[in-house]
């Protein structure tokens, strides 16, 4: 079984500025990323659907009332290019009275969001309690925007999410996160996770926490640590701990975790954190890891090993 996992085949993912291989019949599946501060959300649908939710978010936002009771859309302004079609709306204004210097000065926020499609795929960007002129902010990222199709590993610099890349230039004050999940159904007890947080406090490090986590000390006899120290995993600096978990219901699993030592000033170097778990059952149904320490390993290996910069022309 190690050496089946060792030559299981591999397909490429892209996140972030960087590009992972997973198992080919792995499940994958992102979170929303987040660059500048607006949320962005993938959907697959079809042109007749994309366009029944624009009609819809637009009255449903028209219908509605800002804090002053005037109507809470202010702005629905098509966007079309030779490759993107869509909207953009501006609406929720709110008045916010701070004090400054000994004085009230009052302050305006709106949301703004984008509903865009290109490529067959859509993408909603979504952000609140925005200064009103960022909405030229948006207006730039949208013309940044390239559809990925699945698969595909893009060339062009910038910041990869589901289905999606926004091209450069993508600075790292704008925080650029999206998260990745992944497992298998031949092994539904196996879960494993990468994200990338580009501007993020670095905090203390992995092994600096593990020599202060206090249920670590408490449970010393249940955790078997396979393997723990600094690892540099193709250019990009780390630590990791791998180890067996003997949990208190008798169920047996291996949990390995793998961060970057963070530069907050590079998005070449931000916080990752590469995860992989087994042992997950149904919520009261525990089961025991369906992989040895030496299979978990292997197959640990074989992934971890894989994480790099993405190649750009």
């Amino acid at each position: 079984m190690e050496e089946q996992i060792k030559t299981v085949p591999l397909k490429p993912v892209c996140l972030g500025r960087f590009v992972l291989e997973v198992p080919t019949q792995a499940v994958v599946t992102y979170r929303r990323a987040n660059v500048a501060g607006w949320a962005i959300a993938t959907t697959v649908e079809t042109n007749e659907e994309f366009e029944a939710r624009i009609r819809q978010k637009e009255e449903l936002l028209a219908s509605k009332r800002n804090q002053r009771d005037g109507v809470s859309l202010e702005l629905a302004h098509k966007v079309k290019t030779d490759h993107l079609i869509g909207k953009i709306f501006l609406y929720g204004r709110t008045w916010i009275g701070l004090m400054r210097g000994g004085k009230e000065v009052m302050t305006e926020s709106v949301s703004i969001d984008a509903l865009v499609r290109a490529g067959g795929v859509s993408y909603d960007f979504t952000a609140e309690l925005r200064e009103p002129e960022e909405i030229q902010r948006l207006e730039k990222l949208l013309q940044q925007l390239q559809p990925v199709h699945e698969g595909e590993v893009p060339t062009s610099a910038g910041f990869c999410f589901d289905r999606g890349i926004l091209r450069d230039p993508i600075t790292i004050n704008d925080h650029e996160h999206v998260s990745l999940f992944w497992g298998t159904l031949e092994q539904p007890d196996l879960a494993a996770s990468l994200s990338s947080f580009a501007g993020a406090n670095a905090g203390r490090t992995l092994l600096q926490r593990h020599a202060s986590n206090d249920i670590l000390q408490e449970y010393a006899s249940h955790f078997h640590d396979l393997r723990i120290g600094s690892r540099v995993i193709n250019g990009l600096p780390g630590e990791e701990i791998l180890q067996r978990v003997d949990e208190l219901n008798g169920v047996k699993l291996q949990d390995f975790r793998w961060e970057s030592i963070t530069d907050e000033g590079d998005v070449f170097l931000p916080k990752l954190t590469l995860e992989l778990t087994t042992g997950f059952g149904k919520p009261g149904k525990p089961v025991n890891s369906s992989l040895s320490d030496a299979e978990a390993l292997a197959l640990w290996d074989q992934i971890s090993s894989s994480l790099r910069r993405r190649p750009v022309r």
